[in-house]
């Protein structure tokens, strides 16, 4: 699931840096040292913010339009090479790569079938995993 959200891209004063800015989320911000590492960082920081709603399967919060949002002047940041920019991650890869820890679960399986696993030795947790991943298209 792919999610986007626009974000300012406020150029750094000092350095070569940005600091990413977004506004749909609290005016939560993040930075990086450069142009690649700044984008890097936006999307990770969406993915952190948005993580609980998707894994409780809540609804994100509004995007608005990349069009109403504003670069503000500051005294941090060089407004003409700063810029409006969406930034996107995939929440279903996001949560993939943030949790995992695994969890001990019972399952009732016909005896026939955990012999036949035994005798050939197959790992039923591991071909468990395997199938869930495959039906929830992971």
């Amino acid at each position: 699931m792919n999610v986007v959200y626009p974000a300012v891209f406020y150029k750094n004063i000092e350095n070569d840096g940005y600091t990413v800015v977004f506004p749909d989320l609290d005016f939560g911000a993040t930075e990086g040292e450069n142009l690649k590492d700044a984008f890097f960082m936006a999307s990770d920081y969406l993915g952190a913010w948005l993580y609980e709603y998707y894994i409780d399967g809540k609804e994100f919060p509004i995007a608005r339009d990349i069009k109403d949002l504003e670069i503000e002047e500051d005294e941090f940041s060089i407004k003409e090479a700063s810029f409006v920019s969406l930034v996107g991650v995939d929440m279903l890869e996001y949560s993939r790569k943030s949790e995992v820890k695994t969890v001990r679960r019972n399952v009732s399986i016909p005896s026939y079938l955990n012999e036949l696993a035994k005798r050939n030795n197959i790992n039923v947790s591991q071909l468990l995993q395997e199938a869930l991943k495959e039906e929830f298209s992971m």
